[in-house]
């Protein structure tokens, strides 16, 4: 949200930014915007709130969804909130395209990331092969365990360590792994990033960073723009719109399958000059062109035309 208030300001938007449980009848009405702009169910979440900003005079109520509209990710355990927002006379922003026909009134917005939030010193190498993210899906476990596989000890994961664990655990259930495979994968976890200086550190500091994309159908998820905004070496699963706003192997790398991951890893890590002269190529395409003043402008342009 502080990413998305910055990109409006720089469309010349004046913009109240606040916390939900902070904001009252008489700030709206003072401020008197002319459109109100959540993210995901937000303004739904709250009834307190909800009741307020429904009162306000501002015709425009904007939701830009991250995840996607009907998963437990975006909802939680409030099912009745994706009838509500299909009632309420708004405007849906979607990263995924291929969610666009779950409201009446919604346009297609890709993520993006802010090369400010990102930015970053390289300082050198720490990782060979990193992997941020949950680990439990069986597609990203299959993934995860091909490499331990085929590299050892050069996976580095980064999540909740609970998540983790649960993994393991998962793994060894699936026979995924020989006992001592399961041992360096056991050992491949470095902890949860907390802020996004220090995913940005984890990503610039990798020779590899890997996406194993899970939600979505045809889109690029966060990772795709916060790794190249970082000025890392992205490896990304291929999506029908990756070629609509990249060019593999020239802006970052794409892989097929297993397989093929396997082969490309190998090579990268034995031409690290070549994926270092991607990732500055990534970089400057992502920060001039998928960054939050780029998406604000859409949304503007859009609500606010009229």
């Amino acid at each position: 949200m502080e990413s998305f208030a910055s990109g409006f300001e720089m469309n010349k938007c004046r913009v109240l930014i606040k916390e939900l449980g902070e904001l009252t009848s008489e700030e709206i009405e003072k401020f008197s915007p002319d459109m109100v702009f959540g993210y995901d169910y937000s303004y739904l979440m709250d009834e307190g709130c909800k009741k307020i900003i429904e009162n306000t005079k501002c015709k425009n109520k904007v939701f830009y969804f991250a995840d996607e509209p009907q998963s437990k990710l975006a909802l939680g355990d409030r099912d009745y909130l994706y009838d509500e927002l299909k009632s309420i006379d708004a405007s849906v922003f979607i990263w995924d395209k291929d969610f666009l026909g779950c409201f009446d009134k919604a346009f297609y917005l890709p993520l993006a990331a802010s090369p400010l939030k990102y930015a970053t010193e390289f300082s050198g190498y720490k990782y060979p092969i990193s992997f941020v993210g949950r680990p439990l899906t069986d597609n990203r476990q299959r993934v995860l365990c091909d490499i331990i596989k085929a590299f050892k000890n050069k996976l580095n994961i980064f999540c909740f360590e609970k998540h983790f664990v649960q993994s393991v655990e998962e793994i060894k259930s699936k026979n995924l792994l020989d006992e001592g495979d399961l041992e360096i994968y056991s050992k491949s976890w470095r902890g949860f990033v907390k802020t996004e200086h220090e995913l940005a550190q984890i990503y610039s500091s990798s020779q590899i960073n890997l996406n194993i994309t899970e939600q979505g159908k045809s889109s690029l998820n966060y990772r795709v723009f916060e790794v190249l905004a970082s000025g890392g070496f992205l490896m990304t699963d291929e999506r029908e719109d990756l070629n609509r706003y990249f060019i593999p192997s020239k802006h970052l790398e794409s892989y097929k399958n297993t397989a093929d991951l396997v082969d490309k890893i190998d090579f990268y890590l034995q031409n690290l000059d070549i994926a270092q002269k991607i990732a500055l190529f990534g970089y400057v395409v992502c920060a001039n062109r998928h960054n939050f003043h780029a998406r604000a402008s859409q949304v503007v342009n859009e609500v606010l035309s009229d």
